[in-house]
């Protein structure tokens, strides 16, 4: 049966419908689906600018843009609330970046190979040719005006107007290496950015470059050489002075914790919207996240005083929530499917077919080599393909994993199978069949254009496979879409792969693979007939969005500036004419990583897994995401006991890597 029709051509994929001026969506919300790969607009000018350009002017400061962005209150060591009084998106971003310790951790240790060549030079010889008019106090240009954090700005200015030029600017800032180019870790980083609307419709920029505690320098300004020109100074007004309402700013806080994720282990917690938090303070935060990137929680909450409930509204809230908990869901009554052929035939299908011999040996010998010689703190790097669209970035922890020893021999709080087998016994208590899909590392796919030389049907990772088969023989139903992956690829059309080139996460191709698969899984159970399953009851449209890779961040600074976003094509559910989103009462629990928010919860949303098979089977499906990591999933899911009443199937789709060595232990159920 199949479920998807999928064109040949991804090429052929007819772009979204924009408007003219700046997208209201990309702004509103940090995404870029309003960029067309198909139809891009004309470049925005970027032209060099002398120290003074006679009769242009800097236009007056608005009024109403408050240059005080956000207010800080420390709760704790490890917690802290960030005060946004008014919320527009460069206020929002600003409260994020700016001096977060989320994002600061680690960065203050002196690198073991810093020597200090030019410790002793002056602010005359400082090494940046981008900048002029340097100085170590705040310039005057930039009075009344509010500063922003330059990297989400740029991806927005990206989106829009299709000119990269500042990004590689700010960049090669932040990429100067003081004559040390053997030490990874920024020498400094733009701190700040100002950009100043001119009488001549340019924009200019100051900006402020914050050294990194161990060079031992102070903050300096400078003003970069380069003007904007074109869409450059409207799109940076609406960025400026456009606001979010409540929902708006939610997804902003999901998009952002889940492009931090694979950098810094970011989550948002369960958490009511503008309620208090923590427990017992006077702060109400609309989204708490909760940052791990060295080995150690931390919290940065976001508040806006237009979004705090009142204490009608929380009073309101309880009995809602009270009401809901009480008799919102359906129960239904079920029975296990028991029958074992299934999962008997995937383990015949396992045996022999991913032999550790020569060829597995020299890869892994490769591979190795490869990550020896990356700079410690070094967490991706990429390998040119036979043309510039066929350039792939790679991540590290997923080459740990292919390089994975025997799984089920980790320590017990690193063994993912008890675990799971203490999942499986939990479910089969309430009736609920539980299928794990373990999603390949996307290195284990493409292990041709990982290593040089490796032929393209090779099983690269011997202990993965080992492990899905002992999963099987335990006694889990477990959906191997390995194979349909592999198969996949044979479609690749560059830039379009079945995974995205500058990320970790499948594009269209893989991800319809698998859904195709998993689609025909759920409905050959024995119990899907009696499920109420409405076939044809959603609709599929395609568009695009433009999604920028969550390896670019791993890179080193000098490199991050040549892979711009890419824009994808996607697909969206609708039901009627909104948005498609699983309910309580689904039969489905779609639960994991980062792997079922993609296209979910972000991007375009309702285009990731969990809409995709609903659209496919007719049966409702709920999703539960956490992007902290796929070990975790399993405690929030415990919370739901009054949803697990409906539910027929639990689905547990989660990156593959984190069954070895992952950062967020496999502990007991709770």
């Amino acid at each position: 049966m199949t479920f998807f029709s999928r064109k040949q051509n991804l090429s052929c994929i007819a772009p979204a419908m924009f408007f003219s001026g700046v997208c209201a969506v990309a702004l509103s919300f940090g995404l870029s689906a309003c960029a067309s790969g198909d139809s891009p607009k004309p470049a925005t000018e970027s032209t060099a600018i002398p120290a003074s350009v006679s009769g242009v002017t800097a236009l007056p400061v608005d009024s109403m843009v408050p240059t005080t962005v956000f207010e800080m209150k420390v709760v704790d060591a490890d917690r802290q609330v960030r005060v946004v009084s008014k919320p527009t998106l460069a206020a929002l971003d600003f409260a994020a970046y700016f001096v977060n310790p989320i994002r600061l951790a680690g960065k203050d240790e002196r690198p073991e190979n810093y020597k200090g060549v030019k410790a002793g030079a002056k602010l005359a010889e400082y090494p940046f040719p981008m900048l002029d008019s340097l100085s170590e106090y705040e310039p005057a240009a930039v009075a009344g005006r509010q500063p922003m954090a330059w990297e989400p700005l740029s991806k927005i200015l990206y989106a829009q107007t299709g000119n990269d030029s500042l990004a590689q600017m700010l960049g090669a800032i932040e990429a100067v290496k003081w004559d040390e180019p053997e030490v990874f870790r920024a020498f400094q980083s733009v701190s700040r950015l100002w950009g100043i609307p001119m009488s001549d419709g340019s924009v200019e920029w100051w900006a402020e470059v914050m050294p990194a505690p161990w060079t031992g320098r102070t903050a300096f300004y400078g003003r970069l050489k380069y003007a904007s020109r074109g869409e450059t100074a409207e799109v940076l007004n609406y960025y400026l002075t456009a606001e979010m309402n409540a929902d708006d700013a939610m997804n902003w806080a999901r998009t952002l914790s889940s492009y931090w994720y694979p950098t810094l282990n970011t989550d948002l917690e369960p958490h009511t919207p503008g309620s208090f938090w923590p427990e017992g303070s006077k702060m109400q935060p609309f989204a708490v996240m909760r940052g791990n990137p060295m080995g150690k929680p931390m919290w940065i909450a976001f508040e806006v005083p237009a979004f705090r409930l009142s204490a009608e509204q929380l009073r309101a809230k309880a009995v809602a929530d009270s009401l809901a908990a009480a008799g919102e869901v359906v129960p239904v009554n079920r029975a296990l499917d028991r029958d074992s052929s299934f999962r008997l035939s995937t383990i015949a299908s396992l045996e022999g077919s991913c032999p550790a011999n020569a060829e597995t040996a020299k890869f892994r010998t490769a591979l190795e080599k490869t990550l020896a010689k990356l700079p410690k703190e070094q967490n991706a790097w990429a390998t040119a393909g036979a043309s510039p669209a066929e350039t792939f970035l790679w991540f590290r922890r997923n080459a740990n994993y292919l390089l994975a020893d025997k799984i089920t021999g980790q320590d017990s709080l690193h063994n993912p199978l008890p675990r799971l087998l203490e999942l499986k016994h939990y479910l089969d208590s309430i009736g609920v069949q539980l299928l794990v899909v373990p999603v390949p590392v996307k290195e284990e796919i493409y292990g041709e254009r990982l290593v040089a030389g490796t032929p393209a049907d090779l099983c690269v990772n011997p202990a993965g496979r080992e492990f899905t088969r002992e999963m099987l023989a335990a006694g889990l139903d477990v959906l191997d879409i390995y194979p349909a992956l592999m198969a996949a690829k044979a479609g690749d059309e560059p830039p379009h792969f079945s995974y995205q080139r500058y990320d970790t996460h499948w594009a269209l191709p893989g991800m319809l693979a698998a859904m195709e698969q998993l689609a025909a899984r759920v409905t050959q159970y024995a119990w899907y007939g009696d499920a109420g399953a409405q076939p044809g009851s959603l609709n599929m449209q395609e568009t695009t969005t433009m999604r920028e890779g969550d390896l670019v961040a791993h890179l080193p600074d000098a490199e991050k500036a040549k892979y711009p976003a890419d824009t994808l094509p996607v697909m969206k559910i609708l039901k009627g004419s909104e948005p498609y989103k699983g309910g309580k009462n689904a039969p489905i629990l779609l639960m994991g990583d980062s792997f079922t928010g993609v296209f979910e919860s972000v991007d375009q949303k309702s285009g990731g897994p969990g809409s995709l098979l609903a659209y496919a089977t007719g049966l409702d499906v709920q999703v539960l995401t956490s992007w902290g990591g796929g070990p975790g999933v399993y405690h929030r899911m415990m919370k739901m006991k009054k949803d697990m009443q409906s539910k027929r199937l639990v689905i547990y789709m989660m990156t593959a890597r984190d069954f070895w060595q992952s950062p967020m232990e496999w502990d007991a159920l709770r």
